[in-house]
């Protein structure tokens, strides 16, 4: 018996010592790794020293994207959060999409791209060339939007419509400023000469085609204020301080 414990006791010794050294690697890898995160985490040791921003960009700017970074860039350049980034940039006012990368050791570059607006939405919002709703600040835009009304969730319809129509009168140097589409889908249009047409909720397409071939004459006989063309055939043209006329054909 006494043999049988001896050499128990020379298996025993082995397994403890081998133990105790695995779990003192185990305990030395541990505390290098967190020092190593802690030290990548640290913005002294790595720090975010450059900001580069591309993209064909009209209003947004260097300084737009660095202020929606900054809590980020308080981070090292591993502890930034690229997707939280992203997030904060495409808050931005104008930005349509934007991608981030890291460019090691120090450098973060931002692609954007920008909303493109193609007409005002019901007052307070702007359409995309998607017609999707947006909320951007238009003072810097260098551009005359149209301005769209209609019901809230026909956007993409409404801008539409404007499209078709917008074809249609520029063929005769025309252009519309102001569309609305009333709950009811009656249709008014407010050209640039400050003309506006009545087209009631059908036949939208016929009836301006209508007035098209009667406005040369319309506008030589009268002080145009509006043309209703509610009527299967013929319209009414109401006059600048003056009484309505009906014409029928």
């Amino acid at each position: 018996m006494k043999g049988w414990a001896g050499k128990l006791k020379q298996i025993e010794l082995p397994f403890w010592i081998g133990l105790l050294f695995f779990l003192a690697v185990v305990f030395c890898c541990t505390y290098l790794l967190l020092s190593a995160k802690d030290w990548l985490a640290d913005k002294n040791q790595l720090p975010i020293e450059y900001l580069v921003v591309e993209g064909d960009l009209n209003q947004v700017n260097h300084q737009m994207v660095l202020a929606a970074l900054k809590p980020q860039m308080k981070s090292s350049f591993v502890g930034l959060d690229v997707n939280q980034a992203q997030a904060s940039v495409e808050n931005l006012d104008w930005v349509y999409w934007a991608a981030i990368r890291k460019e090691w050791p120090n450098t973060i570059k931002v692609n954007l791209v920008e909303q493109k607006a193609k007409a005002k939405w019901n007052d307070d919002f702007l359409l995309n060339h998607l017609g999707e709703v947006f909320k951007a600040d238009i003072s810097g835009l260098n551009i005359q939007l149209p301005d769209l009304h209609g019901p809230l969730d026909e956007a993409t319809s409404v801008l539409k419509h404007y499209d078709d129509f917008s074809q249609l009168l520029a063929l005769h140097d025309m252009k519309a400023v102001k569309l609305t589409i009333t709950d009811r889908h009656s249709v008014q249009i407010i050209l640039d000469n400050g003309i506006e047409l009545k087209l009631g909720r059908e036949n939208w397409v016929a009836r301006i085609k209508r007035f098209l071939e009667f406005y040369p004459r319309l506008a030589q006989q009268h002080q145009i204020e509006y043309v209703d063309l509610r009527y299967d055939t013929g319209f009414a043209v109401g006059e600048l301080k003056q009484k309505d006329t009906t014409i029928t054909g």
